[in-house]
């Protein structure tokens, strides 16, 4: 097993706690060919450690010390359970594809990268963004606005849920390409409204203008590059990403929990000072 936590006080004493429990029941822990990735943090640690391991073709698991935490399903008081579920194999395997972006620079250089979360096309300029959206290579849309979330479905409840996107079960066979700040007028036509759309759906993007209109390309959150980006293909990848839940787990309450419900949240309190 190899351990991926943050620098964060509670992540550090998380992980000696669980490292004490792991030996305790003789289960190794590496940090070479493991067969089980366990990430102690955030939905930032999460997708960090996603990037930076998936090629191990190894499955996730993440024990929550974040805020929301909506992509590690346990809690640090869980340890000794999760060491249960490894040795009772008390868990199941969901298997989640990647989105994959194809870029291409003004200067015709081609760049690749990948997201679990979500892909975000977006002007970085004070300007709006034009684009020709081409579906499965067929003519589309002609949008102008902020730009656009392309949104896996675990990926939904991040970024683009609070965009307006929709909240899609996280084992639907589907991804969604959400618009941001549609600029709809007398002449323009842009797409307002989400689309959810099956997996096999290839979309592209001609940037209008894209010499003098900086539009940046971020995969969960990474910027693809500085250069004016002129075209942009996204599709499904090729790979994948296994994410380890308890055979226990539910969706619509862990859900509940965290969207509808929620736990802690963030407020302005008079005697705060800023």
């Amino acid at each position: 097993m190899l351990i991926h936590y943050n620098n964060k006080k509670e992540s550090i004493e998380v992980r000696r706690k669980l490292e004490r429990i792991l030996r305790e029941r003789q289960i190794a822990i590496t940090e070479t060919n493991p067969d089980i990735v366990v990430v102690i943090g955030g939905d930032g640690t999460m997708l960090s450690a996603i990037r930076q391991y998936r090629m191990l073709e190894k499955p996730f698991i993440g024990i929550n010390t974040g805020t929301l935490g909506f992509l590690p399903t346990m809690l640090p008081k869980e340890l000794a359970k999760f060491a249960d579920l490894l040795q009772k194999g008390n868990f199941h395997i969901e298997n989640y594809p990647l989105l994959k972006a194809r870029a291409k620079t003004i200067t015709g250089e081609i760049l690749e990268d990948y997201a679990f979360n979500e892909i975000l096309v977006k002007h970085l300029e004070p300007k709006l963004m034009e684009a020709k959206l081409y579906v499965n290579r067929k003519p589309f849309n002609y949008f102008t606005g902020d730009g656009f979330i392309i949104s896996t479905p675990i990926g939904a409840t991040g970024y683009g849920i609070w965009a307006g996107g929709v909240a899609t079960h996280s084992e639907l066979k589907v991804y969604q390409l959400i618009p941001l700040h549609p600029n709809d007028n007398s002449i323009n036509r842009p797409l307002k409204i989400p689309m959810i759309v099956p997996l096999d759906t290839v979309m592209k993007f001609d940037i209008i203008k894209a010499e003098k209109r900086e539009v940046i390309v971020a995969c969960d959150g990474m910027k693809m590059s500085n250069k004016y980006i002129s075209e942009l293909d996204i599709g499904v990848a090729a790979i994948s990403v296994n994410i380890v839940r308890m055979n226990d787990f539910d969706y619509f309450d862990f859900f509940k929990r965290k969207i509808v419900d929620k736990g802690d949240f963030r407020t302005i309190n008079e005697d705060q000072g800023f």
